[in-house]
């Protein structure tokens, strides 16, 4: 897994400074949120609450499901994308939202791009390490990794969320093929689940 650490203080400080010029909004489990509004206008997406998946709208992939707190602005930082992401509420989630524009003029008028800096960069590392477990790898090695990302996921987040169907979308790997494997695994004791549902996940073999 993933040795990175989630730099809270200085999202905090992007938070708090942020938070004044934003529109606060509280959103039901199942929304669809852009990273851009009908004007055109790239936004900035701050979760206090809530975990969220990110898709990659230009070939379906299920990027990653995030848990709060975190600060989203994928498409219009300093350097813009030519992917385009939308945000899904896998739960109820609160926070705030602001165009990128204002929250860029905040950092630099109130001298804040060491803590920018600071959060780009972890953004920027995971997303990286997340890739790294699923560009170029096995069919096996990408389930492997995702297993032991829903690990780490709360218990009550994980008695929602279907093994097979989190994996499929996660990877696009065929539902059959998950299928074969997962049971594999649970004959040789490397995984536990119940009605579909991930319970826990002891030592993963290396191989298939």
């Amino acid at each position: 897994m993933l040795d990175l650490v989630k730099p809270l203080s200085h999202l905090e400080i992007l938070r708090s400074h942020l938070s004044p010029c934003a529109i606060s909004f509280s959103i039901a489990a199942g929304e669809e949120l852009s990273f851009s509004n009908e004007q055109g206008e790239q936004q900035c997406w701050y979760f206090k609450e809530g975990f969220l998946d990110i898709w990659r709208e230009n070939n379906d992939i299920h990027v990653e499901l995030l848990a709060a707190p975190v600060l989203l602005s994928l498409s219009g930082d300093p350097i813009p994308s030519p992917l385009n992401y939308k945000i899904v509420t896998k739960t109820n989630c609160t926070g705030f939202s602001l165009p990128v524009s204002r929250a860029m003029d905040v950092i630099d008028k109130q001298g804040l791009w060491k803590s920018f800096c600071h959060w780009q960069t972890y953004q920027m590392r995971w997303f990286e390490w997340r890739d790294a477990q699923f560009i170029g790898t096995s069919t096996y090695a990408q389930i492997r990794s995702t297993l032991l990302t829903m690990a780490s996921w709360d218990i009550e987040l994980r008695s929602q969320i279907g093994v097979i169907n989190y994996i499929q979308t996660h990877t696009h790997i065929s539902r059959s093929v998950i299928a074969e494997m997962l049971s594999a695994l649970r004959k040789g004791n490397y995984i536990e689940m119940q009605k579909g549902k991930l319970i826990a996940v002891h030592k993963l073999p290396l191989n298939y």
